[in-house]
């Protein structure tokens, strides 16, 4: 299919139809087709790789390309060896190691791409083909979402056509052909894969351990604070979990998800509490009853130990005895980093009293500031608290005051706020009076341990955007926050929420109340929140029945079954699954067809009419010889009807193609359907 017009190329899709070109020969053709699916097999890749890895990749399967085009000969050994030798030391350079996942897969890509270099042999296909399944595989290291699923069931589909394109003789099938018999294959092994899916015993954590970065963070919260972290986040819509509400969902305002505490502050950064002065005492939860909350979260793997609830959390469900502990500070923690997909039910009460308990030895790790740090808001806070009157009053005047300044210009809510030096409370009180919700936490809480009022930091996430299509409360790393605590004589700790006095539409509405307009201009809302709705619920759907499937569910699901529960049981009942499957498929593919040719099926017909009336035809018999039996049997106008079928079977069955084949088939089919021996 090449022809020289001015020295270029001119393709034809006639190359991959299966039909034969003059000048192009049948490797040539099936060459190409496997460099298309090898195509979808490294894309899911290419987001996730340094960009020289994606370039080298693009470099060398171009390379072959064009040497499938052209028809000239492959480079010699002594290029390849050295191009190996180039991508190994690129990828040691760049990661400092050529173990681990990220470098693992980049060398994967590299090498796949060099082996385009040396495909020769049916074997060299072969083996570039089972390296794209293994590819495949590492597609999930990144994400498991329903459209990576999707994008490698096209992958595989692809795939399985290219290798059933080289299993076919001199005869070329159209390509329409081959996938239909790959998907075929495809959907004859899904009985078998959702069987291994739902008995196979589920192993928690990976299956084979990786180094260091065998487990990377989703979530946008750290475990330190300083101004502009969480801001980075506002406009990242990606998923921190998901929470399903058993009754009435609260309203946004009070969907305060908790994360990290921060008591420690040297000036710019909060960290939790490193060593405190005095042991802190156990988290102490007095709740209205009536107040009670149960919902569902599911959380996805942030590499953390964090579990987030609403405050105040009082119950966990569906997590391993003791692997969930509630920290003095209300912190809900898990024993170990969350590194995979977690489902866990709560109970919370969102009116509850906390630290009530709480003595002037651990109060007074949270009065701590560093020495000679942000002097103008101390001397602020010092002036205040000279000019308040003492009494049971006296912390909650304070706090009002400093609300009531956040409140009133020129202070402003920003989500791009302006860079901060040295003494950042300072540069943000008394210069730039613009910031993100961190800049007005920290600022009150060092304001507060100014004026001898115990506060800190806290962090998580706040409100949510429920999906009308399946109920599911929807909370982004864009709805990361930082709010704070006040220790209040006779109330114990108590929420409060600089944000909600300088930008109430961010408590009361969410993060999206706070994109620019002009992101979104121009387009069909609610058209684009429905698709969008209803594409994260098949997200959901997706997580909750397919990636959520873990040991616990696995064992809920087979007890429900009355089935055993130990892994002796679950393999004795997957190989008698396997047994039935495999038993099943054999006796419809194995018994004797009827044969699809309408000709064939016709013929069959008539020895079966002949073989009702005593004569059986042997299975090395011609149609001649068995008409010569039939004739000394049947009665006179019988037996020429049987030459006449007999006669028209062989034209068509041996003689050259006519015009009017399908005439003289269906001919054929009313001569049997006559013949009554």
């Amino acid at each position: 299919m090449r022809a020289t017009t001015g020295g270029g190329l001119k393709l034809s899709l006639r190359a991959l139809g299966g039909m034969l070109g003059e000048q192009w020969e049948r490797d040539r053709r099936e060459t190409l087709f496997l460099m298309g699916a090898i195509l979808l097999a490294v894309l899911p890749q290419l987001p996730h790789l340094p960009w020289w890895t994606s370039a080298g990749f693009g470099i060398l399967f171009l390379w072959r390309f064009g040497l499938v085009m052209s028809g000239r000969w492959l480079p010699r050994d002594s290029v390849r060896w050295v191009a190996s030798i180039a991508c190994g030391a690129a990828v040691f350079a760049h990661y400092g190691t050529l173990l681990g996942r990220e470098p693992g897969v980049a060398l994967l890509v590299l090498f796949l791409g060099l082996k385009l270099m040396e495909m020769r042999a049916r074997r060299d296909l072969f083996v570039v083909i089972f390296l794209c399944f293994f590819l495949l595989l590492t597609s999930f290291f990144h994400s498991q979402s329903m459209l990576t699923a999707a994008l490698a069931g096209v992958a595989v589909l692809a795939l399985l056509t290219a290798m059933l394109t080289m299993q076919f003789g001199t005869r070329e099938q159209p390509v329409a052909r081959r996938f239909r018999t790959a998907g075929t294959i495809l959907l004859q092994a899904a009985p078998i894969a959702i069987l291994f899916f739902v008995l196979f015993p589920r192993v928690q954590g990976p299956l084979w351990g990786l180094p260091d970065d065998a487990h990377t963070g989703g979530t946008g919260l750290s475990e330190s604070m300083s101004p502009g972290q969480i801001s980075s986040l506002s406009r990242s819509d990606a998923l921190a979990f998901r929470v399903l509400f058993d009754g009435d969902a609260p309203a946004p305002a009070q969907m305060y998800w908790r994360g990290p505490v921060f008591g420690e502050f040297d000036g710019r950064t909060w960290k939790p509490l490193a060593r405190p002065s005095a042991p802190m005492p156990l988290a102490s939860v007095q709740g209205d009853p009536v107040s009670t909350l149960r919902y569902t979260v599911t959380q996805e793997a942030s590499n953390r130990p964090w579990l987030f609830a609403l405050e105040a959390p009082v119950r966990v469900e569906g997590l391993p005895s003791g692997d969930a502990l509630l920290m003095p500070d209300m912190l809900l923690m898990a024993r170990s980093p969350v590194t995979q997909r977690l489902r866990y039910r709560l109970e919370s009460q969102t009116d509850y009293r906390f630290g009530l308990n709480e003595t002037p030895e651990s109060l007074a790790s949270w009065l701590r500031l560093p020495e000679r740090s942000n002097p103008r808001t101390t001397e602020l806070a010092q002036r205040w608290l000279a000019e308040t009157p003492e009494g049971t009053g006296r912390a909650q005047a304070l706090v009002q005051r400093v609300l009531a300044m956040f409140g009133a210009a020129p202070f402003r809510y920003t989500l791009q706020p302006p860079l901060l030096e040295r003494d950042p409370v300072d540069g943000f009180l008394f210069g730039t009076q613009a910031g993100f919700c961190e800049h007005y936490a920290s600022a009150f809480v060092v304001l507060m341990r100014a004026m001898q009022v115990p506060a800190r930091v806290v962090t998580g996430y706040q409100g949510g955007e429920r999906n009308p299509v399946d109920g599911y409360w929807i909370v982004r790393q864009a709805d990361a926050h930082a709010w704070t605590e006040v220790w209040l004589e006779g109330r114990g700790w108590v929420r409060v929420d600089p944000t909600a006095a300088i930008a109430p539409d961010r408590i009361e509405l969410g993060s999206r109340a706070l994109r620019p307009a002009g992101e979104l201009a121009g387009l069909d809302l609610p058209l684009l929140d429905s698709l969008r709705f209803n594409f994260e619920a098949l997200g959901n759907a997706w997580s909750q029945w397919v990636l959520s499937y873990d040991r616990a569910r696995q064992q809920r699901l087979l007890a429900s079954l009355g089935l055993g529960l130990d892994w002796q049981s679950l393999i004795g009942l997957l190989a008698a699954g396997l047994a039935v499957l495999i038993g099943g498929v054999a006796l419809l593919t194995l018994h004797p067809r009827a044969a699809r040719d309408p000709v064939e099926r016709a013929y069959a017909e008539f020895c079966q009419r002949l073989a009702a009336a005593g004569i059986l035809r042997e299975p090395h018999e011609t149609s001649h010889r068995l008409l010569e039996r039939a004739e000394d049997v049947l009665e006179p106008g019988e037996a020429e009807r049987a030459r006449s079928i007999v006669d028209l079977y062989n034209l068509l069955r041996y003689g050259a193609e006519a015009p009017a084949r399908g005439e003289r088939v269906r001919h054929l089919r009313t001569l049997v359907h006559a013949f009554k021996p």
